[in-house]
């Protein structure tokens, strides 16, 4: 006896070809296992848990001196002033450390337990396979290690001032540390079609966080052209603070500039590479 069994079909252009059914596998990865849960609680510990003891501990805000309370105002304005400086200065610098973290394995992992070429053997294109990887961890990382403590600082500033803090300004921060976190991402990402070991990956990438500000102190135009002073401006703005036009687009449209070249020598090294 034969039975008619009509297997679903699916309708993707050639060229991404398998990427839906990557997409699956690469959310797999992340909410089928712990993954999820435990970034999902750390990073708001990490950052909310910073910003409210600034905002919040009494002793933090005796430590400051009268002329700098008096040169914002009062109290309550100094403790935001630090919450927010807290924020987005160590955050920023805290979430590029973590997806940097996160995203060491995405290619070279699978690249050495001869994952990766047998998934190549399948239909599915070198673009689609390294695509579903930048898209799937982007939309995790970003709700994990920026979204929910994002809510969870806005919430405790406006706690704090008693009325909502004022949401322009705070977003507009918040997208230029989205901009930085992908930055990351992308160069990780870059770097592991590159190299088939997590020591250079790390070392590079870490390398370009920690070692650019040192280096942009020395060379002042490379913070125009870099994500070197990201978090400096994320502070600036989400403080309504004036920033100069220039100071402000000229470093975030070179970021922007930066992921997007990271992506396009990504899909050209990983169609190059043999398995």
């Amino acid at each position: 006896m034969t039975a008619d069994v009509e297997l679903p079909r699916v309708n993707e252009w050639y060229g991404l070809r398998g990427f839906a059914n990557l997409v699956r596998k690469e959310s797999g990865s992340w909410l089928s296992t712990r993954r999820w849960w435990i970034n999902a609680l750390l990073w708001p510990v990490i950052i909310g848990g910073l910003v409210a003891n600034m905002i919040f501990v009494p002793t933090i805000v005796d430590l400051a001196s009268p002329e700098e309370v008096a040169r914002v105002g009062s109290v309550t304005a100094y403790a935001i002033s630090m919450g927010v400086s807290v924020f987005f200065e160590f955050g920023v610098l805290a979430v590029g450390i973590g997806t940097v973290i996160l995203c060491q394995d995405l290619i070279i992992d699978e690249k050495q337990s001869g994952v990766t070429e047998w998934i190549l053997t399948k239909p599915v294109t070198r673009r689609a396979y390294v695509l579903a990887k930048l898209l799937t961890n982007t939309v995790f990382i970003l709700l994990f290690l920026v979204g929910i403590p994002t809510v969870l600082t806005y919430i405790l500033l406006s706690m704090r001032t008693g009325t909502p803090f004022p949401w322009l300004p705070f977003m507009v921060g918040v997208y230029v540390m989205i901009l930085h976190s992908l930055f990351y991402l992308t160069l990780t990402l870059m770097l592991g079609t590159f190299f088939s070991s997590r020591a250079p990956i790390l070392g590079i990438a870490l390398g370009v966080l920690f070692g650019g500000n040192l280096l942009a102190g020395l060379i002042r135009p490379l913070l125009y052209i870099t994500p070197w002073s990201l978090a400096k401006l994320a502070t600036l703005v989400a403080s309504s603070q004036p920033v100069p036009f220039e100071l402000f687009f000229l470093p975030v449209a070179a970021t922007a500039l930066w992921c997007i070249v990271f992506v396009i020598v990504a899909l050209a090294k990983f169609e190059r590479t043999e398995f």
